[in-house]
């Protein structure tokens, strides 16, 4: 699983990279560098440095992969991860994806090349971006097995395999649900507009997933209810 990732990923951090070594000659050093933009697509805020601007974004999905690829050795259910291989790639190359499309953009923009992209389509390329990755989490999340670092994490979904099943089944369809109404937003909506619309459809199914995951629980009569090594205490 380790070595698909990181095959996979390569290619996206070498043009990450590669567009940063572009765009270090292509931008000007008078060029103020948008680091983060506001809802109606006006910048937020400017980078510090051209060092930043131009290689903050690479630098971030270095880390990225680097922690996807630790996490199943310090996972102490790193089996179960391993076994989550379908989710746990998606959400990998997902954001890789994610990540380096923005940066791309962000780079065309700095250079001039994209006129006006940041005021009328980067909020929207944004919102577009992260809902389409919730419509694939969504759907392989029902795959993923018992673990300390993917899917729904919550006490009574790491105590009872019961409510981790049922929890991630239900809250990976609303994750679906939710990525759909949320790309519909960023495709009729305004860049202002579709933001509170992505914010709903990510948190919602992951607030009911919380409530359902424990009702679950209460019902499952294998459920883990206290410390086995504090039985006799």
């Amino acid at each position: 699983m380790i070595k698909t990732g990181l095959k996979y990923s390569l290619p996206f951090l070498l043009i990450m990279i590669g567009i940063s070594i572009w765009a270090w000659g292509a931008v000007g050093d008078d060029v103020q560098i948008v680091m983060q933009w506001g809802l109606d697509g006006s910048p937020n805020r400017y980078a510090g440095s051209r060092l930043e601007g131009i290689f903050l974004m690479p630098a971030i999905a270095l880390g990225m992969t680097f922690l996807f690829t630790v996490l199943p050795s310090i996972d102490p259910r790193g089996k179960n991860l391993k076994r989550s291989s379908s989710p746990y790639l998606v959400a990998w190359l997902g954001v890789m994806i994610l990540l380096t499309f923005i940066h791309v953009l962000s780079m065309l923009t700095a250079a001039g090349i994209i006129s006006g992209m940041g005021s009328e389509i980067m909020p929207t390329m944004v919102v577009g971006g992260v809902a389409i990755l919730l419509i694939l989490i969504g759907n392989v999340l029902g795959k993923a097995r018992p673990n300390w670092f993917v899917g729904v994490r919550t006490p009574w979904t790491l105590s009872s395999d019961l409510s981790w099943d049922k929890t991630h089944r239900i809250t990976g369809r609303l994750m679906v649900l939710g990525g759909f109404i949320s790309l519909a937003g960023a495709i009729f909506l305004s860049g202002e507009a579709a933001v509170p619309v992505l914010i709903a459809g990510s948190a919602a199914p992951a607030l009911f997933g919380i409530v359902y995951s424990y009702f679950v629980w209460k019902s499952d009569p294998d459920r883990v209810t206290e410390n086995p090594d504090d039985a006799d205490i």
